[in-house]
């Protein structure tokens, strides 16, 4: 009797256990996705920060083409309003428009519809380092994010952009930021039901943008993106 209902215990324990889904992977559901001539579509919109007011000076469209490893070209269309005041000030001269990277390289539209390449490669060119500088679509950049706190399917915390330097190329060649830079980026990311960067919110120190000694305040700036279309279809070339 005792060994039938042994039994009957572990076979009852086997049906829970085959019915309970296996806790989801985030990293290996954006390994999937990984594939070339696959991609996924962004848009963000990136605000100052500073004295309880919120300006908003910067809209991005764009697309990310991936190949095995992660991303290997982008698209990317920005749309750039120039204010007055300490930070604008020293930002006068950057420009929006539409700025294509392949491998390292970039080039972005001027006037007249021709495209002349940036001699540092910036993915979205000088005012992309103003945006978005986080890429959840790297392995290594998303599973550094996962490490926050969670609740439900959001994650939340802080890295130090030195992190961000070591594990993700895409940071590498977006920012001016030196490897060594212990400026703090806070951020919050939000994973879809199919367990793939939905929205990804982040802020950092405008500080870190000028040298030592200019005082422009202690504002932030904080950089919403949200993604759609993992695993669609993307052909970026060079111009």
């Amino acid at each position: 009797m005792k060994r039938m209902i042994a039994g009957a215990v572990v076979a009852a324990m086997t049906v829970v256990m085959a019915a309970t889904p296996a806790q989801a992977d985030p990293v290996r559901a954006l390994q999937v996705k990984l594939k070339a001539g696959k991609g996924v579509q962004f848009r963000d919109v990136t605000s100052l920060l500073q004295n309880k007011d919120k300006i908003t000076f910067l809209w991005r469209t764009g697309k990310w083409q991936f190949g095995g490893k992660g991303v290997v070209a982008s698209d990317i269309t920005a749309d750039y309003k120039q204010y007055g005041g300490a930070m604008f000030d020293l930002m006068r001269g950057l420009k929006g428009g539409r700025t294509i990277w392949v491998n390292g390289r970039s080039w972005t539209r001027v006037p007249g519809g021709r495209y002349e390449e940036d001699f540092l490669g910036l993915t979205g060119g000088h005012v992309g380092a103003y945006s978005q500088l986080v890429n959840p679509a790297e392995p290594a950049t998303l599973k550094l994010l996962l490490k926050g706190a969670k609740k439900v399917r959001t994650y939340s915390g802080r890295l130090t952009q030195a992190a961000l330097w070591k594990v993700s190329p895409w940071f590498r060649a977006s920012s001016t930021f030196s490897r060594g830079a212990r400026v703090v980026v806070r951020y919050r990311l939000t994973l879809g039901p199919d367990h793939l960067p939905r929205e990804l919110v982040t802020s950092h120190p405008a500080a870190g943008h000028v040298g030592a000694g200019i005082e422009v305040g202690d504002g932030r700036f904080s950089t919403k993106t949200t993604y759609t279309g993992w695993g669609s279809k993307v052909r970026i070339s060079t111009p």
